[in-house]
């Protein structure tokens, strides 16, 4: 996401990280677009991969590391994450992907906690406009993957629609808004809206992203607030690759659905970049 096009390609999880509190379901309804949705994401990954001849007009690669002490349903609030991340731009349309290892403190019998949670977000230009406030329309779709220490596990398939918009405020790097309908593993689908931005100037980075889960009969609707502020020190230390530091601050109003559970977390942040 610096140019960082971070959130702009990729949908966030509304029950990624750490989810040990959600139960699995003894049984799964039966779905054609589920299956559908996981064609789509895999040809359009495939063809990130496959076709040579497309034009990449953006590709970064980074390694994250961030520590805070102030989560929610976490051991002593305490989370350790290191994050591998892809993301390119292309004549066609675009991917992300991201691994995150996540740590937490000694529970009272001296255990870790700890999860490897991920995605793969393709996106698929259909339409571009010129002076407009919608500057490309897309295809997206979203592959969520995870498991911790707990024995929980997830495979989560999003697909929907979205835009890149032109903001006009001066620094904006990308914003975007998609709606996607949800099929996940363990509770009932739903909707999420979300929303991406990013913004620098003089070295400073400010980018983000917002989710708004939806309609689900299972668990609350939820909100996801997550802004990243950071300094690129390339300049300063004379580095051929950007290397920021900073904060990132998570608010989450029912995170994962529990109701009342309303996380307010800043981490510190070292991102790297390849």
């Amino acid at each position: 996401m610096h140019f960082d096009l971070r959130t702009s390609l990729l949908s966030t999880s509304k029950l990624s990280d750490q989810q040990p509190f959600i139960q699995k379901k003894s049984s799964q309804k039966p779905s054609l677009l589920k299956p559908l949705s996981m064609v789509a994401v895999a040809i359009t990954a495939f063809g990130s991969m496959s076709n040579l001849q497309a034009k990449t007009y953006f590709t970064d690669t980074s390694v994250s590391v961030l520590y805070g002490s102030d989560y929610d349903l976490v051991e002593d609030g305490e989370l350790t994450t290191v994050t591998l991340e892809h993301v390119s731009a292309h004549d066609w349309g675009g991917i992300f992907f991201f691994v995150d290892r996540n740590q937490g403190a000694n529970d009272i019998e001296n255990n870790r906690f700890r999860e490897t949670y991920g995605e793969l977000s393709p996106t698929l230009k259909l339409a571009t406009f010129d002076n407009s406030f919608i500057k490309q329309v897309n295809l997206a779709a979203t592959y969520e993957f995870g498991s911790n220490s707990t024995g929980f596990d997830q495979d989560n398939y999003l697909v929907g629609i979205g835009a890149d918009l032109n903001i006009p405020i001066p620094g904006t790097t990308y914003a975007s808004a998609t709606l996607y309908h949800a099929f996940n593993d363990n509770i009932d689908d739903d909707q999420q809206i979300t929303l991406t931005y990013g913004w620098e100037r003089n070295n400073f980075v400010v980018d983000g992203f917002i989710d708004y889960s939806f309609n689900n009969d299972d668990i609350e609707d939820n909100i996801h607030i997550n802004p990243q502020i950071k300094y690129n020190l390339q300049e300063v230390l004379g580095i051929d690759n950007r290397l920021e530091v900073g904060m990132e601050y998570s608010y989450w109003k029912n995170k994962y659905g529990v109701d009342g559970v309303n996380q307010s977390a800043p981490s510190a942040l070292v991102k790297f970049h390849f």
